[in-house]
């Protein structure tokens, strides 16, 4: 069975875990200042901490802008969905604005239309690396006095106009966890050119404790799940778990099971900004090489499928390759599962996050919730398997039998 993701692991990673135990809380504390060193540098921007996750970002990033319990923040209709309570949690009233059809990004026109009194923030995410209208959105918020975050949680190394994503907006998040673009076995880093939010930024952080046992048993365990996709018995176990019976409760397990493990806040960890220092000099490299993938795979779609306008705003980073079905998603992937290659959708793809609010009037985030799919493009996937995963969508959409 092709999975649908794959986990990067190198000897490094396993010498580094090994290693970490012996290395004194000074030599850590030494790793991570350079790590967030060198991601500032990278981005061209004033600030970089690096915490716990992307979560964990997004409420240091939406408090250091001065977004407090009772305001209202703007989010996309397609996004992350499990963000959503953490941030009601916090007393916020989030508000969905409608998405593009083409690049799946929130669309400015629709933030516009819900911009009122008590808008405190927007939440601009770059959806699965590509670049929203970053400027525009920007622009509109300076109009009306309201602070812009920008999740570039999928996003870590696009750029709009010549500069990187997450130095547009008042504050920026980006994820580190294992499926993204740097991944660090959970992590993530905030960043802003804003002394003040800085200043609100490090005094959150400072007073967490050093503890690096949290990042290595999250690498452990994400190691044994890799085992579990790359073993033999990965097949029968996907055809199970992926079924329509079984498939919600499976993906309620897996988010409960990872969201235990992020809900432990210490400082980021030595051993993480190791790996994350390392991947950083490789994050170029990689985002050239799997975007020409990319291409690969959206000329090699079967007649039907409608690709992401990944690239009308800027040059995209790569993270997962998500199209829309001409047929309905869990039909797709039964048929594909039985050519041996695993896909995702609904939910497993993004979510509706304006239903979840309680909106009905978003009805282009509604149309792609509807028929995204996730196909299987990663580091790793050899050409006669990126060969085998077009063939099987071609034979599937033409319900052809085994």
């Amino acid at each position: 069975m092709i999975p649908r993701r794959r986990v990067p692991i190198s000897a490094y990673d396993v010498a580094e875990w090994l290693r970490s135990p012996l290395r004194s809380r000074e030599r850590s504390a030494e790793d991570v200042a350079s790590f967030e060193r060198a991601f500032t540098e990278y981005l061209g921007c004033g600030f970089a901490r690096a915490t716990t996750s992307g979560r964990d970002c997004i409420e240091l990033a939406l408090g250091a802008v001065g977004v407090a319990s009772g305001d209202e923040v703007i989010v996309p209709a397609y996004t992350l969905g499990e963000l959503m309570p953490l941030l009601q949690a916090r007393g916020l009233t989030l508000i969905p604005a409608d998405i593009e059809e083409d690049t799946f990004n929130i669309d400015p026109r629709r933030i516009a239309e819900r911009i009122t009194p008590r808008t405190k923030a927007i939440l601009a995410t770059h959806l699965l690396g590509a670049p929203c209208d970053i400027e525009a959105i920007c622009g509109l918020a300076r109009e009306r006095g309201v602070a812009v975050v920008e999740d570039c949680a999928h996003g870590l190394g696009a750029d709009v106009s010549g500069r990187k994503v997450g130095t547009f907006g008042d504050a920026a998040i980006f994820s580190l966890e294992v499926n993204k673009a740097v991944p660090t076995y959970g992590g993530g880093v905030v960043v802003t050119n804003d002394a003040k939010a800085a200043e609100a930024i490090a005094a959150a952080l400072d007073s967490r404790p050093r503890n690096d046992k949290p990042a290595l048993k999250k690498a452990f365990s994400s190691w044994l799940e890799e085992g579990m996709v790359r073993s033999p018995f990965y097949s029968i176990l996907a055809r199970i778990l992926f079924s329509e019976r079984f498939a919600a409760r499976f993906e309620q397990m897996y988010r409960g099971g990872h969201d235990r493990l992020r809900a432990v806040k210490p400082r980021y960890s030595g051993f993480q900004a190791r790996l994350g220092l390392r991947r950083l000099g490789q994050l170029d490299r990689r985002n050239e090489r799997l975007n020409e993938r990319w291409e690969a795979m959206a000329k090699g779609l079967p007649e039907g499928f409608v690709r992401q306008a990944r690239d009308r705003v800027g040059r995209p980073a790569f993270y997962n390759f998500v199209a829309l079905s001409p047929i309905p998603p869990r039909e797709l992937r039964k048929r594909v599962m039985r050519r041996g290659v695993d896909i995702g959708v609904g939910s497993e793809v993004m979510d509706e996050c304006a239903r979840m609010l309680g909106f009905e009037d978003c009805p282009v985030a509604a149309s792609v919730s509807e028929r995204a799919v996730l196909l299987p493009l990663y580091d790793g996937l050899s050409q006669r398997r990126f060969r085998r995963v077009i063939r099987a969508l071609e034979e599937a959409v033409r319900g052809e039998a085994r």
